[in-house]
């Protein structure tokens, strides 16, 4: 599900590392030459709620990247952040009481950072992955923003849980080569301080699993409570601005995504709501969570009838069915077909 790029606002935080770097090195351009270009007032950037929005964001880089003929590497973009300047979110990660509260972090809270991905966990038996997914499309800036993401991820699970949990990060993407042609591989490990493998199969991290329930570095209830609870109000905030259900729906798809489909009483909980106020505030706007929950799962069977080659007992599977059957009656009671007859149509 693509956002549009005008329903995306960037943070202040984020244009933090580009004025260190501007105002830090003799690139021939100045932090205000910038805000002039994009017909900001410095008065307007000092605020702490700045914000710009996606278009201006994009048009930002490319003429940073003119004027400074490509000199600015994601080496220097972040070494501007550490845990605590990325703010409340970083705060609640290193005062969580285990790699996978930090983890949650990231998942729930990660749109107020960087608010064109989307992070998810799959849990393995072995081994686990952290997830990055691109919600809304930035052109030549996708590549970028997958990497400077990843960097932040990494930073604040290196200052969480320390040098002591080996993690892989993988891009979709190739690492490029430099001027004299040579592979950037080294480059970007030397950045990151782990293992990173290119041309892979999806965006994100893996690690072992058992890692996930180790204890971080300064763990602290008062401080993860109080500071979740201040991120929660802005994620509250975000939600008003669109409707209850469009809201509702996305955070069932990207569930879905990852194999999850809730009970309505497990996803109040995701929520931080009860299932009366969830029902509630769904009835407002005409609609049932078993509607929306339905509509998101039939869309999901559908697109894996029409662009795999995976069985019916393997795409009931990977929707939440025990076997073909009981995913055969669900996909007719909504559709009034069977899933091979829909298949052979479409």
């Amino acid at each position: 599900m693509n956002v549009a790029k005008k329903n995306v606002r960037f943070p202040k935080m984020l244009l933090e590392p580009i004025r260190h770097i501007i105002e830090s090195r003799d690139l021939g351009v100045t932090f205000n030459d910038m805000l002039e270009h994009l017909g900001i007032e410095r008065a307007h950037f000092d605020s702490p709620t700045f914000s710009i929005d996606a278009d201006a964001f994009l048009k930002l880089n490319r003429w940073l990247k003119q004027r400074t003929h490509g000199r600015i590497h994601l080496k220097d973009w972040l070494s501007g952040y550490s845990a605590t300047s990325i703010g409340l979110a970083g705060l609640a990660a290193l005062s969580s009481l285990s790699g996978r509260d930090a983890l949650t972090v990231a998942i729930r809270y990660m749109p107020l950072i960087a608010p064109t991905i989307r992070v998810n966990l799959i849990e393995g038996p072995k081994s686990s992955q952290l997830v990055m997914e691109l919600i809304t499309d930035l052109e030549e800036m996708n590549r970028s923003m997958l990497e400077v993401t990843a960097g932040i991820i990494n930073i604040i699970s290196h200052e969480t849980m320390g040098d002591g949990i080996p993690r892989t990060i993988h891009f979709r993407h190739d690492c490029g080569s430099d001027k004299q042609g040579n592979s950037r591989l080294e480059e970007y490990r030397e950045t990151y301080g782990c293992d990173v493998v290119f041309n892979s199969y999806f965006d994100g991290f893996i690690s072992d699993s058992k890692f996930l329930d180790a204890k971080t570095r300064s763990p602290n209830e008062t401080t993860t409570r109080l500071t979740r609870s201040i991120l929660d109000s802005e994620i509250e905030a975000r939600m008003a601005s669109q409707s209850f259900s469009s809201f509702v729906k996305q955070e069932l798809h990207d569930m879905a995504k990852t194999g999850k489909f809730p009970s309505v009483e497990d996803f109040a909980d995701h929520i931080h709501l009860t299932p009366r106020t969830l029902a509630r505030r769904l009835e407002n706007e005409n609609t049932y969570y078993k509607n929306i929950a339905n509509d998101v799962w039939l869309a999901l069977a559908q697109e894996l009838l029409t662009t795999t080659p995976l069985s019916i007992d393997q795409i009931a599977q990977r929707t939440g069915f025990i076997n073909g059957n009981s995913f055969s009656r669900a996909f007719k009671s909504l559709t009034g077909d069977t899933p091979l007859h829909w298949r052979r149509v479409h």
